[in-house]
């Protein structure tokens, strides 16, 4: 019989799992896998740092709905991928890591890049293994994939020791647990629900006054957004989608509520069918101020609140449960609550109130140079076509380009999530423009983030990938700080606080990248912004456009009790924070003479 290396097998498991791109970088205790792999034909993107690999395909799993793969060497290699892991694990995407490892027979013995991947990853990953027995790499590569696409998705390591797969060949047929494909006749089922459960869902929709759909990522990941579709307006249920799932159903439709409105419609609802939506921090946990009840259509258990009121649960596929909803529905549609017209019409109005609001808030600051976030993201969010990839990668501008964009498609707009990293776009854009070639792929990047990840804008142009970032230059770590709480030149933190809040005035980026290959432009003019972004998509090529804004515009966030949380600590009395200077002045004023400063003598 033939005996074959290790490496060569699991690289061959790799094939049969459809994994035809790789990101990483090279290193001797993964060099094996790379190796066979190269001869294979599978296409290996080699980044400039570890971390890009995982933003890469975390990008590219997201847009095929299918396990993204990258890999590194040991010890730091490893070690230089845990912020991306755990932005996959965070967001749910299916991810399998390849991590090199030291050899075995030099464990504890001060053997040079030793790390323990299932030691390090095992709060970050639904689980990582070190494959000891060579025999039974195929099996755990298999097993990775189908546990990374089990709901809750998320990522999976496995880690190769160099003397386990480069020092003997095996027999292929040796191999442990382990059957060679094709061994599946067809793709697994999907989890439907009893039918009895979807027809009760359909009767409580049916029959509520003011309905309201949330969903979420889960129904990016089910395809299901022409199904959800069709419930919607055949049941007139205004909807709103979140993270992933946004774009599902274009947010033009005249049933869609933006975030800006969905606060008050939640308010105002009386039953609240949640869809395949992880509710966490982002969500409020839940914690919405409604007296509305829950229909919650989940994947997995633990994604189901125990905190709401709810009329029905149901754990299964959120596309399977949508089709079987559907089949029920056919005569529910002329059933509806006789109230429905007067309830989407409502809705309908705090929607328009909110575009308009928006609209003309961003008209206030057209005129504005430096260039303000807001102005910034109407314009962006109006170039954007249903083709258009968008990655959000700015502390600033990303958040005001996500109250103006309408999302198109399933899976339009790419974040960290609960991650809530930077730098990842860089890399993230890599990925989604492998998965979508003929998207164009906008990243709204800050100047943090390029300088936490922008060396690898240099393998976006090694291997000709045209992704446009667009770099939101406030010179600032967050933009508003300075104003909102610290005040002028960060008074209240010491003469040499500006240097860590501040960046280098106006870096020209574009000039950085330029001699790299690059096509660039750099704007300080408003008027110039949609030129700038036609001329970058029609150069062809790896864009990098320096656009000069505003670090004085004060960031949404800033208004919450999360903002008021953060800067608690500080003594009241001295800073800008608005909320927190009347909290204090109504409790702690000052007087004068026995008097309160400010009040009237009668």
């Amino acid at each position: 019989m033939t005996k074959r290396w290790a490496a060569e097998l699991a690289v061959k498991a790799l094939q049969e799992e459809g994994v035809d791109v790789m990101f990483g970088i090279l290193g001797g205790h993964i060099q094996s896998i790379i190796d066979y792999s190269y001869r294979a034909g599978i296409k290996i993107i080699m980044t400039r740092h570890e971390q890009a690999a995982v933003h890469a395909a975390d990008g590219y799993a997201r847009a095929t709905r299918r396990p993204g793969v990258c890999f590194a060497t040991g010890g730091p290699g490893m070690l230089n991928m845990i912020t991306g892991i755990h932005m996959a694990y965070v967001s749910r995407t299916p991810m399998v890591f390849l991590f090199g490892g030291h050899k075995e027979r030099e464990s504890h013995r001060g053997a040079v890049q030793e790390a323990y991947a299932a030691d390090v990853c095992k709060s970050i990953t639904k689980w990582t293994v070190r494959v000891t027995d060579p025999a039974m790499a195929s099996h755990f590569i298999r097993k990775a994939f189908r546990d990374a696409m089990t709901p809750p998705y998320g990522p999976v390591g496995i880690e190769f020791p160099v003397d386990t797969f480069n020092f003997e060949p095996i027999e292929e047929t040796g191999q442990i647990a382990y059957l060679p494909g094709p061994w599946l006749e067809t793709p697994p089922a999907r989890q439907a629900t009893d039918p009895a459960y979807a027809q009760r869902a359909v009767e409580l929709l049916s029959a509520a006054k003011r309905p309201l759909i949330i969903a979420g990522e889960g129904v990016h990941w089910a395809s299901a957004g022409p199904q959800l579709q069709t419930l919607a307006e055949r049941l007139q249920i205004p909807f709103n989608i979140r993270r992933l799932g946004r774009g599902a159903i274009p947010e033009d439709h005249p049933l869609s509520i933006s975030g800006g409105a969905r606060k008050k419609v939640i308010g105002e609802a009386d039953l609240v069918m949640l869809l395949g939506l992880n509710v966490g921090y982002l969500e409020s946990f839940g914690e919405w101020k409604t007296d509305a009840r829950f229909i919650q259509l989940q994947s997995c258990a633990e994604d189901v609140l125990t905190t709401v009121p709810t009329r029905l649960e149901i754990v299964a596929d959120p596309g399977m449960v949508l089709e079987q909803m559907l089949g029920a529905s056919e005569e529910a549609a002329g059933a509806v609550d006789a109230d429905r017209d007067a309830w989407t019409s409502r809705t309908r109005a705090l929607q328009d109130q909110f575009v308009q609001r928006m609209a003309e808030e961003a008209l206030k600051v057209s005129q504005d140079a430096p260039i303000h976030p807001r102005w910034l993201s109407k314009v962006v969010s109006d170039f954007t076509t249903a083709d258009t990839t968008l990655i959000f990668d700015s502390f600033t501008a990303s958040t005001f380009l996500g109250e103006h964009l309408l999302a198109r498609q399933s899976g339009q707009v790419l974040d960290a999530g609960l991650s809530a990293a930077f730098g990842h776009g860089i890399g993230m854009a890599i990925g989604a423009k492998l998965a979508r070639p003929d998207d164009r792929v906008l990243v709204m990047m800050g100047d943090a983030g390029v300088g936490l990840g922008g060396g690898d804008i240099e393998t976006a142009i090694r291997y000709d990938i045209p992704v446009v970032y667009l770099i939101y230059n406030d010179s600032a770590l967050a933009a508003g700080l300075e104003q909102y709480c610290y005040g002028e030149n960060f008074r209240i933190l010491g003469p040499d606080a500006y240097k860590g809040f501040r960046l280098t005035q106006d870096v020209r980026y574009d000039l950085m990248y330029q001699p790299l290959g690059c096509h660039v432009e750099h704007v300080e003019d408003p008027a110039d912004i949609t030129a700038a972004l036609e001329r970058s998509f029609a150069s062809g090529k790896t864009a990098v456009i320096n656009l000069i804004s505003t670090r004085h515009s004060q960031h949404p966030l800033y208004d919450s009790a999360t903002a008021r949380e953060m800067f608690w600590h500080l003594p009241a009395d001295e800073v800008e924070e608005p909320v927190r200077k009347q909290h204090h002045e109504f409790y702690y004023p000052k007087f004068h003479n026995g008097k309160k400063i400010g009040e009237d003598d009668a």
